[in-house]
Order: C-alpha cells, then structure tokens, then sequence
C-alpha cells in the first residue's frame, strides 16, 4: 500500500497511533502539494522549509502539523520570518564558517549555524483538513500573506529596530548584532555584545567579541576563533568544533581589555 492509499484523515474507530500518522501523512502531502503552486512564483521548497529571496530580503516560512491532541482532526501550523540577506554572512564570517557563504539559500532556512529569521506571523488551522489540495493551496497562501504583513514592518523602520522591538527579542541576539553591523552601527553592535556577556568576563565571551570585531575590520579567517555560541547569542557550554589558533600557553585577553583596544578606533 502507498503512502497515498493509507488513510490521511482520522476517524474515531482508529486508536490514537493510527490517527496522529495519518495526521503526518497528510501534513507530509501536503507540503509536497505545494510544488506546483510555487512554481514560477520565486519560492522554494526544501523539506518542509518554503523561502524566498527578494532583494536584499530572506523570507522563510517553516510548516508543521500531525493532529489535534486527541487526534481526531488534522492539524497544520505556518510560521513565517524574515532577515536581510546580508546577515547570515556576517554571523558566519564572525563564527569562521566561511564554507557557508557559498551554500546555497536554503541553507539561510535549515542550516544548524544560520541566523533564525525573525518570526512575524504564524497560523494553525485544523477545521475541516480532509483534501490534500485545499490544504497545499491554504498553506501558499497563508505564505503569501504572511510575507506582504512582513515586508510592511520591515519597510517601516530600520530592522535591527524590528527585532529590537520583538516581542522575544532576547532570542535573537545575534541576528540584532549582526544586523546592526549591516546597516554600519559597528560601536553599538560592539557595547551590546559587551553588554551582553559582561566587559570583566574573559576567554570565550572575548572570542565571541573578536569574531565580530574582525568582521566589522575585515580582518577574519576561516576558523580563526571557536565556535562558542549559539544561533541566539548565548554562550556555549560543549567543547568547542573549531580551535583558535592562538598558543595554547598564552592566556586569553579579557573583555574589557579587548574593549579598551577596540573600540576606540571604532568611533573614529
């Protein structure tokens, strides 16, 4: 039996298993349905990720679903987000990971170590998901709408005002950071950063600093540091993947230290 022949919409008589799979074989469906709706349109699809690039615009919308908690409707759930293009580069050039600038957009959407765009909108329906077609044609254009709502904001103001006035803005740190590098307020990406792991910390909160100081002076490398933080801008706990070249006897700076040398020719 194929995928298409086994049922997508519960019934009471299954058990709560055979309901919530054929909750997932319909979200699976339909997010393949979107192929054809896409096409021509500039979206993408990679898994369940559907994106676009406009400009100097990365829009991404992430589908999931299964069912309701007691399984007996099929659920599906859209969240778009939106980040400029330039981000993901300073982010990645700031961590060493410059094999990434030559990936291509949809790694922006499901890489491990890209920027998360910000979220502005998201959408759960589950009244009356029984075709797979009227499903796939929902989700577009909720995307579709979605985007307009987001190219609105993003025109209204700088974006690192955006995120700033976010309602999760502490999550998205690093995309704060990096996007007021692209927009070139170097010195208030800096004292935010500094502010944010504290000037008297040393070690990898000064590597993490380093890394986007090097971006703003053009001066990383690939690996030239460790990657010591996540996609939200919180430290890191595990051993680090990329080592810093540096001698391992020599004891790291600390933050205020780093500061005091760099931020001075910032504001020049």
């Amino acid at each position: 039996m194929t995928q298409t022949q086994k049922p997508i919409v519960p019934t009471k008589e299954m058990t709560l298993y055979q309901r919530q799979r054929c909750g997932q074989r319909f979200k699976d469906l339909a997010i393949k349905g979107l192929n054809p709706l896409i096409k021509g349109t500039g979206w993408k699809r990679k898994s369940a990720w559907i994106f676009k690039v406009e400009g100097e615009w990365y829009l991404t919308a992430f589908i999931t679903g299964g069912t309701t908690p007691n399984g007996m409707q099929n659920l599906l759930k859209v969240e778009l987000g939106i980040k400029p293009m330039a981000v993901d580069p300073i982010h990645w050039r700031a961590q060493g990971l410059h094999d990434n600038l030559h990936k291509p957009p949809s790694f922006r959407s499901d890489a491990a170590w890209k920027v998360p765009a910000l979220p502005m909108e998201n959408h759960e329906k589950s009244d009356g998901l029984t075709d797979v077609e009227d499903a796939s044609r929902m989700i577009f254009n909720t995307i579709i709408g979605m985007a307009e709502t987001a190219r609105r904001e993003v025109a209204s103001k700088p974006f690192s005002k955006v995120v700033a006035d976010h309602q999760d803005a502490d999550r998205y740190r690093a995309l704060r950071w990096a996007s007021l590098i692209a927009e070139g307020q170097n010195t208030l990406a800096i004292e935010e950063i500094v502010a944010h792991y504290g000037i008297d910390q040393a070690g990898d909160a000064a590597d993490i600093l380093a890394g986007y100081q090097n971006v703003i002076d053009g001066t990383d490398t690939i690996a030239h540091r460790r990657l010591v933080s996540d996609i939200y801008g919180n430290q890191k706990a595990e051993e680090p993947v990329l080592k810093l070249s540096q001698n391992p006897t020599t004891p790291k700076p600390s933050l205020s230290k780093y500061l005091l040398s760099r931020l001075n020719p910032l504001r020049k």
